[in-house]
Formats: C-alpha cells, structure tokens, sequence
C-alpha cells in the first residue's frame, strides 16, 4: 500500500491516507515510506536465463520396456527400454541412438524401474554430456547424450503415405517364408502391420486371409518384435495366418508408414502406389478396402 501510495496515488488518494494518520483513534504500527528500498524487478533477459535453468531436459526418443524374453536373454534389470522412435534432430539422433536400441542407463549404474529413463532425462542438465550404456545387434556399446532443453513440442514427422503416393521402400528382414519379389518391383502386396499381444490383429485374420485368397495378393505380416517373441507366439498359436512374416525391429516401416496402432493395413499395387490405408478392426468395416466386402 505505501509503495502503491508513494508511486501512483492521485492527489486525493494521498490526501485521503494522510487524514486517517492524523485520525486521534487510528494507530499504523509502520511508517510512511517503505521499510527497505525496493529492489527492481528482475529483466526479461534474466527470466528467460532461469526458465532455462528450471526447464526439464530433453533425450528425443519414444520408447518403452524391454520385452521379459530380451531382459532375460541379456541379463538387464527391469529398467531397460527399447527405442522404438528417434525424433529428428533431437539430442538422441545426435548421439548416435537408433530405433531398436536397447538402453539401460549410465554405466554402471542401469536403470532398475521401467519409466527411471524418464526421470534421469528430465533432471540432467541441459548441456551437460552423459553417457548411456546401449545393446545394439546383442552388442554393448557406450553413447555420449548431451541433453537438450525440450522444444515445447515433439517435431514434425514425415507424414504417412495416402492413398495414391508411392509407397515408401520397405526395410525388412525375413522371418517365415521368403519375402516377395514385388517388395523390389511395386507391388501388389497387402502391408499387415501387427503385434503378438495385438487381439484386434487376431480378430482380423479370417478376413485377412481370405481377401488374399480371393485376389491372389500376398500378405507381409510386419512387426516389430523379436523372433524369439516369435517364436514363443507361434509355438502357442494354432489358428491360421499368413506364410509371410517379416521383422522391423528397427521400426523404419513402422515409421516410414506413419504406423499409429495395430493392426493397420496398407495396400499397395503393381505400380507401387498406395491404393488403402486402414487401422484398427472390426466389423462390418473390416480391411478398411474399397471394393472389398467380405460377408464371412
């Protein structure tokens, strides 16, 4: 109030504080002026330096637990993450981490709860370089990450294929059976995105199989699990699915398609254009392909 009253009262405003102190019945146990000088605020240039300080950092990944069977196979404590995405131009693209990554934490020191990567980012310090153990093809090497402040906002990634774009080159290693020919030469071949815990992706394959059957177009069936994932699945799975099977464990497909969920279909013709793009499964909707109705 005094520092308002010295500062910005109007004449009156002023008139009227001085005739309460000179009120017999009123007491103000302080002075008229301010009891310290005041300091000024702090500048815009020095909020903007502790925002900086105070702001979380960041690593540029999407990410999460690696798999029971690949802890096991490796010996890694429960903290240990698969990188399934490695933003453009983020701190972890410029340390050399790829999608398909195994990170377990600083050396020596792994990460022993599943989301602890999360919070060894966020409180590093931006700038400051910090080194990661990672398992890469079952080999252990050392990456320097030098965590950046975090952009507000994840980066743009390039947009999936629609329907009448090329299809985007496809980066896969065989599972079951040989992949086709057309993967080199266009098409036609039907893209089945999926995931061994996926049951939407199980739901899907009577109608699946059977638009293969009645148009001659082969299935890939991608994911980007493990074989030994794999191998565990289809030692237990009894029901039918398709003879392709083919691995993305570095996810380039997953990404270069824009793969947002499971299952998700893309058709792709002889000439290599995208003819149908389509995630999710149910009925009466089905494979999401214009011209298809399965009445199964």
């Amino acid at each position: 109030a005094l520092v308002y009253l010295e500062d910005a009262a109007s004449k009156q405003e002023r008139e009227s504080h001085q005739a309460l102190l000179l009120c017999e019945d009123l007491f103000l146990p302080m002075g008229t002026k301010p009891a310290r000088p005041r300091e000024p605020f702090p500048g815009y240039g020095e909020d903007i330096a502790v925002a900086r300080k105070v702001l979380p950092a960041w690593m540029g990944i999407e990410f999460r637990q690696a798999p029971r069977a690949v802890r096991e196979k490796y010996s890694l404590a429960d903290g240990a993450v698969t990188v399934r995405r490695v933003y453009p131009g983020s701190p972890a693209q410029g340390a050399g981490i790829e999608a398909g990554d195994l990170i377990l934490g600083p050396p020596g020191e792994e990460f022993v709860e599943p989301r602890q990567i999360r919070e060894w980012t966020m409180l590093s310090t931006i700038g400051e370089p910090r080194e990661l153990e990672v398992v890469r093809d079952g080999e252990r090497i050392r990456r320097t990450l030098l965590p950046g402040a975090h952009p507000g906002r994840f980066p743009k990634l390039p947009e999936p294929p629609g329907v009448g774009d090329l299809a985007p080159a496809l980066q896969l290693s065989g599972y079951r059976s040989e992949l086709p020919a057309e993967l080199g030469e266009g098409g036609p071949y039907l893209l089945f995105f999926w995931a061994t815990w996926c049951a939407p992706c199980k739901a899907a394959l009577p109608e699946l199989l059977a638009y293969s059957a009645a148009t001659g177009v082969p299935v890939i069936a991608v994911t980007d699990e493990g074989g030994e994932q794999l191998d565990a699945f289809f030692e237990a799975f009894r029901g039918p699915f398709p003879e392709i099977v083919a691995l993305d464990q570095k996810r380039a497909s997953f990404l270069a398609y824009g793969v947002s969920g499971t299952p998700t279909f893309v058709l792709v013709d002889g000439k290599g254009l995208v003819q149908s793009v389509s995630t999710g499964y149910r009925r009466p909707r089905g494979l999401g392909i214009d011209g298809w109705d399965w009445k199964g």
